[in-house]
């Protein structure tokens, strides 16, 4: 069998401490510069739906959000319950990242309420969820370092750590409030633990507390992320093909997911009648064309019957596409590219190629899962969960790097620095690109405008969607095409813009009824956001093209008239560009209303 072999590592497996000690420290920087220097606030949409859940839950309201979707509210009617937009119980998110941020926002409670003019544009909140972000992921390099020592030496182990510390994308991920940012470290731990169950395994030893920590750390994953059912069904599959003569640990390593979702699907059954709630239109996108987005968006609890020829050509669409975007899903890290010849290697130590092969399994059934619900928004997409391997992805490159290299410098080649650490110094250039192009100009602009650091425009503007709340009678609620957004930061109800405007008509009756008077609609880009101008009449707001066109069609001097019946119709802006000297204002983000109203 063909091994590892490098110069110099196979001696000396032990790190100098003065490597280490600047290892720790670059970790610590790193770490600073991406919470209290670059950090421009919260991007990712379940991160800020969860953080309201979280703000709900430390002021004592219970399990309730202020998101709500016309498909919750047919939810809820079917099971005879009232809509209420200020007490809605949180059916879609999966509660383990709330639970985990409650307690925090509890000590931060004097701070929950977003006040830009007295705090800077960057809301507290945002920042102690980057904080928790940054700490989950240097808990995911600490694990994956101890598993990559574990099967290889401290070469491979150093280089897979240094190699993580400079992904700039995996940084972005861990301060952005994903759910996939917690994915991150919870399946460095199950990894952490594969591995020492596989070495045990290989010394006949037993592994019942291995399979019981991941079967924990599993069920802990699918209530984080639920497209993480697809990431634990191809962990559970790769453990299955590789542990020989452990099916009790397995059944104890598949029990409890089981049970974690089980259990959460009782409660969501006592709330709407559904077991899997909102998460429903999830599953459901996975066998349709059309994205759960717009399942959300209906008033309905109808969907259109499965086609299995629509089926197997969106899959392979979306291979198509994602395969063509693989090196951003792997974040730009060189070694991971490096996983795929290795997994066509024979490692020395039999556990390191059963690792090897149950890690390519697990991709694959997360492959699939990819596949069959697609990612609109490519690697910036909330559900893009490639990045989760990673690190683990990159054990194996880096180790297959290290072959490569030393039979790339054949025998008699001497031990200088470069014939044993070339390999090394080229995974941390390549993979420290990313970074380089951008961090040192991000990290000049967070010292220069320190708590006036721009958003992420377009599409958030977090301090301006403040002043909707300003405006607003008390009990009043409004609409939005990013209604996370506006809950979060705004501190109100608000409920997803409908797909068709009759089902807005119904909804508002509806919300009126229960005692909440419906203010108006918020505008941001996220509506007009389209490839070719034909997509905005054609797409997910084809209905609502006076509210995505009337803004900047103002800026112009043109008025696109809303519906002769629609309520409102007066724009109050929020984000406002001069386009020329004799236009006016375009009105990239917008508040339409019933009437002028002033900030209180």
């Amino acid at each position: 069998m063909m091994g590892i072999t490098m110069p110099a590592s196979s001696y000396d497996t032990t790190s100098h401490p003065f490597l280490r000690l600047a290892t720790y420290g670059m970790a610590v920087v790193m770490a600073l510069l991406h919470v209290f220097v670059t950090f421009r606030g919260l991007e990712s949409e379940s991160g800020m739906e969860q953080a309201v859940v979280a703000r709900e839950l430390a002021r004592g309201q219970g399990w309730r959000s202020l998101v709500a979707r016309p498909h919750e509210a047919a939810l809820l009617e079917s099971n005879g319950r009232k809509l209420d937009l200020a007490a809605m119980p949180a059916m879609t998110q999966p509660p383990v990242q709330s639970l985990i941020w409650a307690p925090l926002f509890q000590v931060l409670r004097r701070h929950q309420l977003f006040e830009p003019t007295r705090g800077g544009s960057i809301y507290l909140l945002d920042r102690a969820v980057a904080c928790v972000g940054a700490t989950f992921f240097l808990l995911a390099i600490v694990w994956t370092h101890g598993a990559a020592r574990r099967l290889f030496d401290e070469t491979v182990a150093g280089l897979t750590a240094l190699c993580l510390l400079v992904c700039e994308p995996l940084w972005r991920l861990s301060v952005s409030g994903s759910p996939a940012a917690l994915l991150v470290m919870l399946f460095a731990l199950a990894f952490r633990l594969g591995v020492s169950a596989q070495v045990r395994l290989t010394a006949g030893q037993g592994i019942l507390p291995q399979a019981f920590g991941m079967g924990w750390v599993a069920a802990i994953m699918v209530l984080t992320d639920w497209m993480a059912v697809w990431l634990v069904l191809g962990l559970l599959l790769g453990c299955a093909l590789t542990w020989r003569g452990a099916k009790g640990a397995l059944f104890i390593m598949g029990l409890l997911p089981l049970l974690g979702v089980a259990a959460w699907g009782v409660w969501l059954t006592r709330q709407c009648g559904d077991p899997l709630g909102g998460a429903k239109a999830l599953f459901q996108a996975h066998l349709l064309p059309t994205p759960p987005s717009l399942l959300l968006r209906h008033f309905s609890l109808s969907v259109p019957p499965v086609v299995a020829d629509d089926l197997i050509r969106k899959l392979l669409v979306n291979w198509r596409d994602q395969l063509a975007s693989g090196y951003a899903y792997l974040g730009m890290l060189a070694p991971a590219v490096l996983f795929f010849p290795a997994l066509l290697h024979r490692f020395r130590r039999g556990e390191a190629q059963r690792c090897c092969q149950a890690l390519g399994i697990t991709l694959a059934g997360l492959a699939l899962g990819m596949g069959l619900l697609g990612l609109p928004d490519q690697a910036e997409d909330d559900h893009a969960l490639y990045l989760v391997l990673t690190p683990a992805m990159v054990v194996f490159g880096c180790a297959m790097l290290a072959v490569l290299w030393s039979r790339l410098q054949g025998p008699g080649q001497g031990r200088g620095f470069w014939v044993r650490q070339g390999y090394a110094v080229l995974a941390m250039v390549l993979s420290a690109l990313p970074m380089l192009a951008s961090l040192p100009a991000e990290v000049k602009m967070g010292l220069v405008m320190r708590g006036r650091i721009p958003p992420h425009w377009p599409p958030y503007v977090p301090d301006r969607v403040t002043f909707v709340r300003r405006m607003l009678e008390p009990g009043e609620v409004v609409f939005s095409d990013a209604p996370w957004f506006v809950a979060w930061y705004a501190d109100m109800p608000c409920m997803w813009l409908p797909v068709k405007r009759s089902d807005f008509a119904l909804l508002t009756e509806k919300i009126e009824a229960a005692g909440s008077p419906v203010a108006g609609i918020v505008v941001t880009p996220l509506s007009a956001r389209v490839n070719h101008l034909h997509e905005a009449f054609e797409g997910p707001y084809r209905e609502w093209p006076d509210l995505i066109f009337r803004g900047p069609m103002l800026a112009l001097d043109r008025e696109f008239l809303p519906h002769p019946d629609f309520k409102y119709k007066v724009p109050l802006p929020l984000v406002a560009v001069s386009v020329g000297s004799r236009e006016n204002l375009s009105m990239m983000m917008t508040f339409y209303t019933d009437r002028i109203r002033s900030l209180k």
